[in-house]
């Protein structure tokens, strides 16, 4: 990534308001690098195929259905012959054609007083570019939608007509919940040349990021690094399926994403994009028809640069058609990401010629510089960088890597980068040491030691789904305890700010608790027993004497006691662990310091004295 000259800086501080330039989307020939055009925005093979609710009585069906009652009857669903409905076998189009009676229903229940205008204009929504996006009213169906229509001045262009009716057409052919879904391409004498699409009820997404760097705090609670992603994540699955048609979309950015208050996620404006398949090996004859339709009336742009300039992937700004792919795609999606992000686009210039020098080499600041107070996780810098970055060999392979490392972040799991392997005997920290990481052992195993030398004491051995070091995720103080691999080790790097990131994730209270508990254990750390941090042996032996004497009385020698008796009060009176007491002092018979007879303990007279 190249570096940023002081100019450029304060060309970005100029740049970071609402109105940055150069976000437009732009139509540019090659020559005269002069915008000229943009946007804004038969037989079956059964005849018993078809099933309609039809009472038995209306036509002879014999069939096994049970008529319950006259209410039921009407209910059952039946196979109709289409020969009983009165349609025959080598019937066309001309067999379907309207009746009096269809256009007098027609007229009385949906037409009604608005004879041929199906539509009724009800106000402006955006314009841009070439086209203007109407809010307007289906009048047959009573449903609002979003006409788009091509703008006055544009109205007598060719290329302006044939790009238009190509976008509708290349939306039309996406069915996805996350594509805008286009109703109808028609001409009226009132708007001329236009579409219908569902009218999308949201926000653009570039209008929440300047509301989150204006401070709004609504949009700071709301929109947080994990709606964000899953914002993304939608955009990543409705790029997919226009990638498994062969259509790329190569205007991708925050303006063209529109978000619902319910969840919805909508990609819009598909006014650049490029079918860059082959039609003759699309396996379906209707759609392959369409697609060389639309082809045919598209003139060849390899000489044209479009797009988004401050967005822009490095062979959209060479204006080469022939070099435009998938990948272009995949980095815009970075591009955006960028965005919302840092809340600023990636390239910034005082002239257009300077923002294409930029984004022709991929000269941006990262993520994580570019906007240090906005604490950008390092897996999501590593995301946006993977996708811009300039080769398209070290791109993502395709948008569904993208999407599967988005889920992974989101879902909390570890990427390569966020793993240590440690050899066996390798020390993963050290006692004293004053650290900022944890680990999570993935595999292998590791020992928790107090001390060095002969005085070092194992205070725990831990594997798997163990976690050490957690004290540093707390406080940045000096380590309690020492940690090494007893055998080859793998294990996940936790910092603090993972940790944070994650907790937002959380209601409120958990942080709380989590908080509580955190220094709960920071305080029981700093008052570590001072018996549990060296070799307790001299302690517990003098205690059993104690105990011996105690029971033996007045006399001399010392009863045989129940270990496990033992075992219970020196680990209740020295407050230690149970188990470390009886290692003790099995140890300690083994070594013939005490005598330990079966399931009883002793010391003999030269030990009471």
């Amino acid at each position: 990534m190249g570096k940023s000259t002081k100019d450029d800086a304060t060309d970005d501080v100029r740049a970071s308001g609402q109105d940055t330039p150069y976000q437009e989307t732009v139509v540019l020939s090659k020559r005269e690098e002069t915008p000229f055009v943009g946007d804004r925005s038969g037989e079956s093979v059964d005849d018993y195929q078809a099933t309609v609710a039809l009472p038995r009585e209306t036509y002879d069906v014999e069939n096994d259905v049970t008529v319950r009652t006259l209410e039921d009857m009407h209910q059952e669903t039946v196979a109709i012959s289409r020969e009983a409905m009165g349609v025959q076998p080598d019937a066309g189009p001309e067999d379907f054609s309207a009746t009096d009676t269809e256009k007098f229903f027609f007229r009385r229940l949906v037409a009604k007083n608005h004879g041929d205008r199906k539509y009724r204009f009800l106000g402006k929504l955006v314009a841009g570019g070439m086209g203007a996006i109407l809010r307007v009213l289906d009048q047959d169906l009573q449903r609002t939608s979003a006409m788009k229509v091509v703008l006055p001045a544009f109205k007598n262009r060719e290329d302006a007509l044939t790009g238009f009716i190509a976008e509708a057409k290349i939306t039309g052919l996406l069915e996805h919940p996350n594509v805008i879904p286009v109703h109808e391409l028609g001409l009226t004498e009132d708007e001329g040349v236009y579409f219908t699409m569902k009218l999308a009820q949201g926000e653009a997404l570039n209008e929440i990021l300047d509301r989150l760097r204006s401070g709004d705090p609504e949009a700071l609670e709301t929109f947080t690094t994990y709606p964000l992603l899953s914002i993304f994540r939608k955009v990543c699955d409705a790029v997919s399926y226009a990638h498994s048609k062969n259509i790329i979309h190569q205007d991708i950015k925050p303006h063209n994403i529109m978000v619902g208050q319910y969840g919805e996620v909508l990609l819009m404006d598909w006014g650049l994009a490029r079918y860059i398949g082959d039609p003759d090996k699309e396996p379906d004859p209707g759609q392959r028809e369409l697609i060389k339709d639309f082809l045919g009336i598209l003139k060849s742009d390899d000489d044209v640069i479009k797009g988004s300039p401050v967005y822009m992937a490095p062979e959209q700004v060479m204006g080469v058609g022939a070099g435009l792919d998938k990948q272009t795609d995949i980095f815009l999606l970075g591009a955006a990401m960028y965005h919302a992000f840092t809340l600023t686009p990636p390239y910034f210039g005082g002239s257009i010629q300077a923002v294409f020098e930029k984004a022709r080499n991929v000269d941006l600041i990262p993520p994580d510089r570019r906007t240090p107070e906005r604490q950008i996780p390092e897996e999501i810098c590593r995301i946006i960088l993977k996708a811009m970055a300039a080769d398209k060999a070290d791109r993502y392979e395709t948008v569904e890597a993208m999407g599967e490392d988005i889920d992974d972040l989101i879902a909390g799991k570890w990427s390569r980068q966020e793993k240590k392997r440690f050899a066996a005997g390798e020390t993963l920290m050290t006692e004293g040491e004053v650290g900022n990481e944890a680990y999570l052992i993935l595999s292998g195993k590791v020992q928790v030691v107090k001390g060095t030398g002969e005085g070092a004491v194992v205070l725990s051995t831990l594997g798997p789904g163990d976690i050490v070091g957690e004290m540093s995720l707390i406080a940045q103080a000096p380590r309690s305890a020492g940690v090494k691999a007893l055998e080859e080790t793998e294990a996940a790097v936790l910092t603090q700010h993972l940790l944070t990131q994650n907790l937002k994730k959380l209601p409120p209270y958990m942080e709380k608790i989590v908080a509580t508990l955190t220094d709960r254990l920071r305080i029981a750390n700093e008052n570590i027993h001072p018996h549990a941090a060296a070799d307790p042996t001299g302690v517990i032996i003098k205690q059993l004497r104690l105990l011996l004497r105690y029971r033996a009385g007045n006399g001399r020698k010392a009863a045989l006691a129940p270990l496990m008796e033992m075992v219970q009060e020196i680990a209740h009176d020295l407050g230690l662990p149970g188990s470390r007491v009886k290692e003790v002092l099995t140890r300690a018979g083994e070594q013939g310091l005490i005598i330990v007879r079966g399931d009883h303990v002793a010391l003999d007279d030269a030990a009471i004295l």
